[in-house]
């Protein structure tokens, strides 16, 4: 079996659809239930004292995820729910002034804007920019920002049309500015290099359910040492970093710079186990392969989508396109039902998209498959109009 094979095999889905919404979740993975069966084997094994085993594991985890997003040490990664709670936790956690602003584009996720844009009631401004033709660039944040932008925003990948930030254009951008650059790496973290140090990412949060093949309930939040020292979580609670001062009655932070000072008592340990068992195969395999994979077979299926005919909101560039492809219709409800009936798994968009998501575990026969399924539609709903 091939470091890449690997992939599908650990996707039963795989076997019985065409399954390209990865960019909506993973379609369960072999490796989640082997992580989750493993908690509980250790939760067996060793009875009252498993928590040592749990936080062993964790403490695994949390540098194979390091190593994932290129950070500069495991101490900067925090566990969480998703990707909105470590955007969330950063939010609350900044020692904002009234005044300051957060840029982000018109492009994004409601994951990567409601958190910024909850930041109003307490004086802050979220500056809102308009990206061309789909693609906010580094010219569209610097147009907008000032004295006091602290902080801008974006997805690696966004989640409609696929287009790919060049972070480290915009990461060399915010440090000339000393502006602190947040991103929402749920759609390329597993599927694309990510070296948050080198590119001057100042915090990155993803979800585990999608590529890095866990479940949901289970996400990272990475913080850079310069983010981290300033922040200063607004919920309470115990973790590894957190104490009571019982002698001044006050909350203690022990290690301004772990991240585990924005974790809160017990983990879902469950869930990091299996997150540990898809992280696992990942950094394993190593993520230039998966990365040319995708590139891959995201060149097929942008090539094929455009011959039949579709007009497609994802950039022709490969510089600046991952493993979402999405095409405009006319009815995209009718076009996602459609595909559906003909075992093809892909989603529907808010902005009136069709969107194909390519993962590692997808091959050629599932381009070939979906496009197949796609002519039939366009030659039967679109070119007959």
């Amino acid at each position: 079996m091939t470091a890449l094979s690997i992939f599908r095999a650990n996707n039963p889905l795989c076997f019985t659809h065409t399954y390209l919404a990865s960019a909506f979740h993973n379609g369960g993975t072999i490796s989640s239930r082997r992580g989750i069966d493993r908690y509980f084997t250790d939760c067996e094994k060793y009875g009252a004292h498993a928590k040592k085993s749990w936080n062993a594991t964790a403490d695994e985890t949390r540098k194979l995820a390091c190593l994932l997003v290129g950070g500069e040490s495991s101490r900067g990664i925090a566990f969480t729910k998703n990707t909105v709670e470590g955007l969330n936790l950063i939010a609350r956690a900044f020692p904002w002034k009234k005044g300051d602003n957060i840029v982000v584009s018109d492009q994004e996720h409601t994951s990567n804007l409601m958190p910024w844009l909850a930041l109003k009631d307490i004086g802050v401004e979220c500056r809102v920019v308009k990206a061309e033709s789909y693609s906010p660039d580094v010219d569209n944040f610097a147009a907008v920002v000032d004295e006091h932008t602290r902080m801008i925003a974006v997805s690696h990948v966004q989640a409609s049309t696929g287009y790919t930030c060049d972070l480290e254009a915009l990461g060399s951008f915010c440090r000339r500015k000393g502006i602190f650059l947040v991103v929402d790496a749920i759609q390329s973290l597993g599927l694309l290099p990510f070296k948050a140090e080198e590119w001057g990412v100042s915090a990155v949060s993803c979800g585990g359910h999608k590529a890095l093949l866990a479940v949901p309930g289970i996400g990272i939040l990475y913080v850079s040492p310069a983010l981290l020292s300033i922040l200063k979580p607004q919920h309470a609670g115990s973790s590894g970093a957190m104490t009571i001062d019982r002698d001044k009655w006050e909350n203690v932070c022990l290690d301004p710079l772990s991240a585990l000072k924005l974790e809160q008592s017990n983990l879902n340990y469950p869930g990091i186990y299996a997150l540990n068992e898809g992280l696992s195969l990942i950094v394993n395999a190593g993520i230039e392969p998966i990365a040319d994979h995708i590139a891959s077979l995201s060149a097929l299926l942008y090539k094929g989508l455009e011959e039949i005919g579709y007009t497609l909101v994802t950039p022709a560039d490969p510089a600046h396109r991952a493993g979402i492809i999405s095409v405009s219709v006319p009815d995209p409800d009718g076009m996602r039902d459609f595909m559906a009936e003909n075992n093809v798994a892909v989603s529907r968009m808010d902005a009136g998209f069709v969107r194909f998501s390519l993962g590692a575990c997808s091959n050629d026969e599932d381009v070939a498959a979906a496009l197949r399924a796609a002519k039939c539609y366009y030659d039967s709903f679109i070119s007959s109009k």
